[in-house]
């Protein structure tokens, strides 16, 4: 019989996060990500970076790789959406494969039409890179979430995971920084 694989702390401190999200009827579970993605939307109306503060170094990095936190986090306030499970005594999503591939479908699209509302306001352009940015975090966010739900998980996999979905947030922010620096903000096909 294998041996039972104690969890990390860190591990613990997420599952209790999504515990802790789980525990709201589902019911209510819309009110948080509605909440969230109008924030989004309020913040897309806005003519852009404040004027008069200092240019941060790697300025346009940290606005880029923003997308994918803000649009990561917007996935995993859908995760309460979703049925639940429970087992051993804890509360989990029962989200399968299939539910957290919509829910990225999902969050990349509510990211897309952001892009086109912000292609509308002045001083703001919009970047399909953006839209890509918004859907590495949520399925970065996706892969965390189906692990720490998963029976069976191995010591130091949580920790791959964190760090292949920061390698490809960092990644997606790059790629939408190297396009704003080498051919100017915005990449919109209309």
């Amino acid at each position: 019989m294998p041996e039972e694989v104690r969890p990390s702390a860190g591990e613990r401190c997420l599952r209790a996060a999504g515990e802790v999200l789980l525990a709201q009827p589902r019911f209510l579970a819309w009110l948080a990500p509605v909440a969230w993605a109008f924030l989004i939307f309020i913040l897309s109306s806005s003519d852009g970076p404040v004027e008069g503060l200092p240019v941060l170094p790697f300025q346009g990095f940290i606005w880029n790789f923003a997308h994918t936190v803000v649009f990561g986090l917007l996935a995993l306030l859908l995760v309460p959406v979703a049925p639940r499970q429970t087992s051993a005594g804890r509360r989990w999503t029962a989200l399968t494969g299939v539910g957290a591939l919509w829910t990225v479908l999902l969050v990349t699209l509510y990211g897309f039409t952001d892009e086109l509302h912000q292609s509308t306001v002045p001083g703001r352009d919009a970047s399909l890179f953006d839209v890509l940015s918004d859907g590495v975090g949520a399925a970065s966010v996706m892969a965390i979430v189906l692990y720490l739900g998963r029976p069976g998980r191995r010591p130091g996999g949580l920790r791959a995971r964190l760090l292949g979905a920061a390698a490809a947030c960092a990644a997606a922010a790059g790629l939408a920084t190297a396009w704003d620096v080498l051919q100017g903000e915005g990449l919109w096909p209309f």
